[in-house]
């Protein structure tokens, strides 16, 4: 094999391998939806992707609902299901912002019982928080999921 040759598949080598990085790293790159949703929900005007979109049919009316509350409340899209706070993965901020009654000192306590504790198995269990008793809980019941 003469040099040229080994040369041109050398080359076809090189663009073959950086084609399919190239391929590789789209095929699994999700941009982070999150992100964009904060970023635009602080310019404090609705989503332009929510807006622009036609109004759902009213079986998928309470998800989308809730995600414009989540959206316009500043909460992540983790921490905000189906208009409720997970308090599994809810920051104190989130906690304080999104739950009536519970301003950031609960909140702190209750992250601070899920990272001893580990993750909340039913939302009964933050009746275990310090300060949340049987009155708040009810308040919060259906404001909150796991």
């Amino acid at each position: 094999m003469d040099e040229e040759s080994r040369q041109k598949r050398l080359l076809i080598l090189l663009a073959a391998l950086i084609c399919s990085l190239m391929i590789g790293y789209n095929a699994f790159y999700v941009p982070d939806a999150t992100v964009a949703w904060r970023q635009e929900s602080s310019s404090q005007s609705e989503t332009p992707a929510l807006s622009s979109r036609p109004e759902p049919a009213s079986s998928d009316s309470a998800v989308s609902s809730g995600l414009r509350s989540a959206v316009s409340s500043g909460l992540s899209s983790t921490a905000r299901i189906n208009g409720k706070v997970n308090i599994n993965t809810a920051t104190p901020k989130e906690l304080s912002d999104g739950l009536n009654g519970i301003g950031k000192t609960l909140s702190q306590r209750i992250v601070d019982y899920r990272e001893k504790n580990g993750p909340f198995r039913s939302i009964e269990e933050i009746k275990n928080v310090s300060g949340i008793g049987d009155k708040i809980f009810e308040q919060i019941r259906d404001s909150i999921t796991i």
